[in-house]
């Protein structure tokens, strides 16, 4: 049996979502239980109180089947996988910063089973690959690592455009190599960010914002990688009707380094901002007052999130949790392409965005490696890809030039400009 959603068909297959009870992980099995009946979704985490709690916040989650596992140990992830006879394992439980621990991914590699995480993580992530690309090639299973919304869709957004530029798509949208001088090159990669409040994403979230308070900032500017002082150069960026200007400051994001190696882009940055905006002035804070030696104490930091998380709660309930990303690429000539992703529900959108991943390595699209989202190895289709994760989104447009995307351009639905 196939069941098809929008963006194709998916066979019945068994997947795993590790931190499957937490924001994130119950958001991407809510979509996958939603747009994939047939599939069998198992939650997996460390307690059942954390499963009743995901019951209490998703009563859909129902549909799933829960099982403990202790991530932190390879065995006990195997033992899990091969229980569920799990076809996709999806990894989840954040925060991965600070983190050498990649028990899950070495797990998949051992049992055959395709792999995804949404890691925010520069070191995380780069030491997947370079550890792990060879044994997950050799045992011919597909990863993805940094498989989220940002990073994740955003990094597709922009290879899109760049692909597009040059000139990477033959007539059907089947990749191809272009011809020396054919097409135009990008110059410069800029990654916008924005979420009200927390965007519902729960406390791992401020203990990923508090520990990248606690990191440098590598961006490049030239060809050359430049470190900065984290949640600095503040930079004013318009994310459209509905959402407005808004202040968004560097972070170290994993998109950064992927971005200028793998998709071969001279300067690239990342930037993000939050409301309400004394938000964003109390992490600039804390990365200047707060000792480096705490911030990088996931202990203390596992506790300072906990500590903040009542309150904002309480101001999530006001602020809402809208999510916005503005990618923008300037190529070589002065030309500029850009694209923009808003949606009302960050939860909902990460689900999406995660799901879809998660589509193409079940459709068999993903090839064997470690690869992240903008590699074409990754993704067979993009546009099947893009369309599934904005599902819900209130705008998303692709390949425009940039000042098509302020807030006095007046946009009637949401779009996919190819």
């Amino acid at each position: 049996m196939h069941v098809v959603c929008a963006t194709g068909p998916v066979p019945d297959k068994s997947v795993v979502v590790i931190g499957g009870t937490g924001r994130v992980g119950s958001s991407t099995a809510a979509t996958l239980l939603k747009e994939f009946p047939n599939l069998k979704v198992t939650l997996a985490s460390r307690s059942d109180d954390s499963y009743k709690a995901a019951l209490a916040r998703r009563p859909e989650l129902s549909k799933a089947d829960f099982k403990r596992v202790d991530i932190t140990s390879a065995d006990s992830v195997q033992a899990l996988l091969k229980s569920t006879g799990a076809d996709l394992v999806i990894h989840t439980a954040g925060p991965f910063q600070r983190s050498k621990n990649y028990a899950v991914l070495e797990a998949a590699i051992a049992s055959g089973t395709g792999y995804i995480d949404v890691c925010d993580d520069t070191p995380y992530s780069e030491g997947a690959k370079a550890a792990y690309a060879e044994k997950a090639k050799a045992a011919g299973v597909p990863a993805i690592v940094s498989g989220g919304i940002y990073p994740g869709t955003s990094n597709v957004m922009a290879a899109h455009i760049i692909s597009i530029a040059r000139g990477e798509y033959d007539d059907n949208w089947n990749y191809r190599t272009p011809a020396p001088g054919e097409g135009v090159e990008p110059k410069w990669l800029r990654y916008s960010y924005y979420t009200a409040g927390s965007g519902g994403a729960g406390p791992t979230i401020l203990e990923t914002s508090f520990l990248l308070a606690g990191e440098d900032v590598i961006v490049y500017k030239d060809g050359k990688e430049v470190v900065l002082p984290p949640i600095s150069n503040r930079r004013e960026v318009d994310f459209g009707p509905g959402v407005g200007r808004k202040g968004v400051y560097l972070y170290n994001l994993p998109e950064v380094v992927s971005g200028h190696k793998y998709m071969r882009v001279p300067d690239v940055s990342a930037r993000f901002g939050t409301d309400p905006f004394i938000w964003n002035w109390a992490m600039w804070l804390t990365a200047r007052l707060v000792p480096r030696s705490l911030l990088n104490d996931r202990n203390f930091v596992k506790g300072f999130a906990k500590l903040s998380d009542p309150f904002v709660r309480n101001v999530d309930k006001v602020i809402g949790e809208a999510v916005a990303m503005r990618v923008e690429v300037d190529m070589v000539g002065g030309k500029n392409s850009s694209g923009i992703f808003v949606h009302k529900y960050l939860s909902q959108s990460m689900g999406y965005s995660t799901a879809a991943f998660a589509q193409s390595v079940l459709q068999g699209k993903t090839q064997p490696g470690v690869w992240y989202p903008e590699e074409q190895q990754a993704l067979q289709d993009r546009r099947q890809f893009l369309q599934f994760a904005a599902t819900g989104c209130s705008r998303f447009e692709l390949n425009r030039s940039a000042w098509a995307l302020e807030s006095e351009i007046k946009q009637i639905g949401g779009m996919i400009y190819w």
